[in-house]
């Protein structure tokens, strides 16, 4: 019963938020009050510990820092750099920042990179004139190439590990882990495509540019020094701890150098040197989307102890015809990815299903595990989820954010049945076993 109440709260919660301008986060914040403490039997302060407080935090220090680099100008003149580098040719724009998602998420940047790349790539767009949803999927898909590949990227590297956890030795694991990259890039590449043309970025024309490119002034200068510094700290640490295994100070300097720590020492020194206004920079924090992450994502945390896992598991295994599994797999890890994040939750819950399923149903397990990588991804520019997010934290356009938060719900419903469809048509065994 629990669990039914909190499938129907969720829906409830989205539905009456969207059709009465109503914080989604609260709705779904006061049903996991009352679904938890009256029908299952917990303390207020168990609700209370299940509010997602690293992405909390991140979210914080990504708006503290890079607030600044928008109120004074910084990101506006680096944006007009981007674009002119270009030609001012607006076209290339989506796929230019999807390139550089793809890179700095492959360095190791990982779910940073929206953090990173964000800021400066939604001014680019705005002067562009590309739609700033076709943007944030550029970001975020483009990073999903970069981030997921099997050998140093953040998510490929989860997958694999969970791999060797279903007792597949680590030969056949990273084969398999390159057939799953491959199989998602496909997909991803497919589904920037056709957002590209259906937010009409094709359309986008050339925007006039001046001889020379704009400069920085003083304040700027300092920011932007700043901004490399911070780049570099989160960026190069991680890559030489994947690369350089068994030393101690690199470790260390991994973890001193977390986004979260070096965003936030980032914003404590732009405002030691007064790089911007303080008010106004505290003023732009989203607090709105930070509720809303915390109410849903606490409501998600319910139905998870109501048996939500379970209760997919069961249904996987027993309810579905042989032909669907593949479909029904991206299905509930798009599910459960809407409101939480894909390596932390979605992997860890589901890919132990897999040799169950396979050697139950005589499916192949890469395109099983294909599924459950993909479908948990499919919805990873949702607001709910830590991608979208982050994404919407690093748009520096305060008037965007929840147009862009309310968009970006819809991408993340539509995105998954495009998953399906692909699924359903093969495309997730191109690179089979």
């Amino acid at each position: 019963m629990a669990l039914w109440l909190c499938i129907i709260a969720i829906v409830i919660s989205i539905l009456v938020g969207w059709k009465f301008k109503l914080n989604t986060g609260i709705i779904a914040m006061g049903f996991a009050f009352v679904i938890g403490i009256c029908v299952m039997g917990m303390k207020a302060s168990d609700v209370i510990n299940f509010w997602p407080t690293t992405i909390v935090f991140y979210l914080l220090s990504i708006s503290l820092f890079f607030n600044y680099a928008t109120e004074n100008g910084t990101m506006n003149v680096l944006g007009q750099k981007l674009l002119h580098a270009m030609g001012g040719n607006a076209k290339l724009v989506p796929f230019a920042i999807a390139a550089v998602s793809a890179i700095v998420g492959g360095l190791g940047a990982g779910a940073s990179t929206p953090a990173i790349v964000g800021p400066f790539a939604f001014v680019m767009a705005a002067t562009a004139g590309v739609n700033p949803v076709l943007t944030a999927i550029a970001i975020t898909f483009g990073n999903l190439i970069g981030s997921n590949n099997p050998y140093n990227g953040y998510g490929g590297s989860i997958s694999k590990n969970l791999i060797i956890a279903n007792n597949i030795d680590e030969v056949m694991t990273m084969d398999w882990s390159l057939k799953i990259w491959f199989n998602c890039c496909i997909i991803t590449l497919i589904i920037i495509v056709i957002f590209y043309f259906a937010l009409k970025g094709h359309k986008a024309g050339t925007v006039s540019m001046k001889e020379a490119a704009p400069k920085f002034n003083e304040v700027q200068s300092k920011t932007f020094s700043i901004l490399i510094v911070a780049f570099f700290l989160m960026v190069v640490p991680p890559i030489l701890n994947t690369w350089i295994k068994g030393v101690p100070a690199l470790k260390t300097l991994n973890q001193l150098c977390q986004p979260q720590v070096i965003m936030m020492l980032g914003a404590l020194l732009c405002a030691i040197l007064k790089l911007g206004n303080e008010k106004t920079v505290i003023r732009k924090i989203p607090i709105s989307t930070i509720v809303m992450i915390v109410g849903v994502y606490s409501l998600i945390k319910v139905a998870t102890e109501a048996g939500l896992v379970e209760f997919i598991s069961g249904v996987l295994t027993s309810s579905i015809p042989r032909a669907l599994v593949p479909g029904a797999i991206v299905l509930f890890a798009a599910f459960l990815s809407f409101f939480s994040s894909s390596t932390s939750t979605v992997m860890p819950l589901m890919y132990p299903m897999v040799p169950a399923l396979a050697s139950g149903l005589g499916l192949n397990p890469i395109a099983l595990y294909t599924c459950i990588f993909f479908g948990g991804l499919a919805t990873s520019c949702s607001p709910f989820s830590t991608g979208g997010a982050v994404c919407i934290a690093a748009n520096p356009y305060e008037d965007q954010k929840e147009l862009l938060s309310n968009k970006m719900i819809i991408i993340a419903l539509i995105i998954p049945l495009i998953t399906i469809v692909a699924a359903e048509a093969g495309l997730f065994n191109i690179f089979g076993a």
